[in-house]
Parts: C-alpha cells; structure tokens; sequence
C-alpha cells in the first residue's frame, strides 16, 4: 500500500444490515474527518452545520487543527448543497470525507462533477472518500471503478449481485448473497484479496489513518 495519496471505500448493504455502524467504527478512528450526512444519522459527530456559510467558518476553524470531525446535514437540494460543499473539501485537503447514501448524488451511469472531481484527483489533495450505499446496482461505475475496498453486507437482488460480480468476481458475489443478515466481508482491489473478521477490520482502519 505505499504510496497511496488517498483512499476510496465503499460500504453497500440494505437498510438494517449494520453499514451505518460499521462504518461508524471506522470513521471514529479518523483524525480529519468530514461527513455528508444525508440520512442525520451521525449524531455521535461532534460539529453539526446545517447552512453552507457554517461550513466555511468550521473549516476555517479547523485549518491549524490536526484533528477535527463535523458533519453537514442538507436541509435544502442535496445535489447543490454537496457540489457546494465538495468544492470546500478539494480546497481544504487532508480529511477523509464520508458520503452516506451516495445514489442520492449519482447513479450507475452518471457521477456529478464535484463528486467526480473528487473521486478522479482526490488523491492530490489527499482527500480519502468513504461512501454508502443500500443499492450496488445504483452506485456510479466510475466511483466504483476507483473504490479500493468494498465493504458487502448481504444482498439477494439480482441487479446488484450482477454489479458486486462484474466489480469483485462471481465467488464474492455468490458469498455475499449467502451472507447472515448482519454479517459482512472485505473486497480489497488490490490483490484482489477477500477478507473477514480482525483481518478486514485491521485493512479498514489502515485505509482512514492513511496508513501504508
């Protein structure tokens, strides 16, 4: 893993499987960290902004901290609120950004060009991305082309066992739909590697902490 600038992480599982806490656990283990919070379930986040102009003003704040968390929860169109906000996080650099939902923002065949410009060059920036989603088959191609690690809670629709197979390879696909309904594993693209357990939680807690 040396010499990664960044990194992407997908967590996909349905409503009630477990991803919100999972990835609860990995994102507390960040020293910078930022979460778009489309679904307000991030309450545990110390800052709470709810008005773009706050965003501005946390980051402003945060610049000369070497640890910080906060979270942006949309009152208004989502869409303009992340593009808005995506552009503030390029700027700042050095975080991990968290997107819960990320089908609300894209679909399989298009990605915004402000989650784009951060999935494409975050690595400049060293902006890492975690990002959620319920639906595989709903997430952009592109996002998932540039994910590093795939988190996969159990999943039985057709559609999205097909997009976990075309990304990860049909054995993975075929363990995820025999799965227990909380029950989790690891695709690492890298190595192209399935992992479980302490293993898979050690490989995730690297990927927030940048560590190679």
């Amino acid at each position: 893993m040396t010499e990664i600038q960044n990194r992407i992480v997908g967590v996909i599982g349905r409503k009630g499987s477990g991803k919100s806490t999972l990835a609860r656990g990995v994102l507390e283990r960040c020293d910078r960290l930022f979460v778009f919070d489309t679904m307000g379930e991030h309450s545990w986040v110390p800052n709470t902004l709810r008005d773009l102009d706050e965003v501005d003003q946390f980051f402003a704040w945060a610049e000369m901290r070497d640890r910080f968390a906060g979270r942006y929860v949309p009152e208004g169109d989502i869409a303009s609120d992340f593009a808005e906000l995506a552009g503030v996080v390029y700027d700042q650099g050095e975080l991990l950004l968290a997107v819960e939902e990320i089908p609300l923002l894209c679909s399989a065949s298009y990605i915004p060009p402000e989650l784009g410009r951060l999935v494409r060059l975050g690595r400049h920036r060293r902006v890492s991305l975690l990002w959620t989603a319920q639906r595989a088959a709903e997430v952009s191609r592109t996002l998932t082309a540039m994910t590093d690690v795939f988190v996969l809670f159990s999943c039985t629709e057709p559609r999205d066992l097909d997009a976990i197979r075309e990304r990860c390879g049909g054995e993975t696909a075929d363990k995820v739909s025999r799965l227990g309904l909380h029950d989790w594993l690891a695709w690492v693209v890298i190595g192209r590697r399935e992992l479980g357990g302490l293993e898979a939680e050690r490989i995730l807690a690297e990927m927030v902490l940048q560590e190679d």
